[in-house]
């Protein structure tokens, strides 16, 4: 018994210290106001004030997408301005991200209500950056569409 006891106790042990291990984020974050220029557009909405706009810079050798889900829509090439007016106009609270790796390459931005929360990750490995919205009204992450 006191074998089985001591087993079990290194086992819980080592999955408690390797699930407490830190991870290195994919990017740097740092609150910052969308560029005027030319992006590629992808919009999250669950409701007119859960909303989210993800602008990556195209053709700079990698990707930033947002997680696909029910509530994702990639809109394609677009200009900021309508969506920086109407987070201005239609969103209380909001913040506007700079999305950066961690030697300081720019690879986009996000727009983001305050109401919703977001993580990034990469996939595959240092190809491409993954946003993925969290909004508390579903429960955590969004409702996943089939791809």
């Amino acid at each position: 018994m006191a074998k089985r006891l001591n087993l079990l106790l290194v086992v819980a042990l080592t999955v408690i210290l390797v699930g407490c291990q830190y991870m290195t984020s994919p990017v740097m974050v740092k609150k910052e106001s969308v560029p005027d220029q030319t992006y590629d557009v992808t919009v999250y909405w669950s409701s007119p004030v859960s909303y989210a706009v993800l602008f990556d810079i195209p053709n700079d050798g990698k990707e930033v997408s947002m997680f696909y889900t029910y509530f994702t829509e990639r809109v394609g090439m677009d200009t900021p301005g309508e969506y920086v007016d109407r987070f201005k106009t239609q969103i209380r609270g909001y913040r506007s991200l700079q999305i950066s790796e961690p030697d300081g390459t720019v690879r986009g931005y996000l727009m983001i209500s305050n109401l919703l929360d977001y993580f990034f990750y990469e996939r595959p490995e240092g190809e491409r950056i993954i946003v993925s919205i969290v909004d508390p009204h579903l429960g955590g992450d969004a409702a996943r569409r089939s791809p």
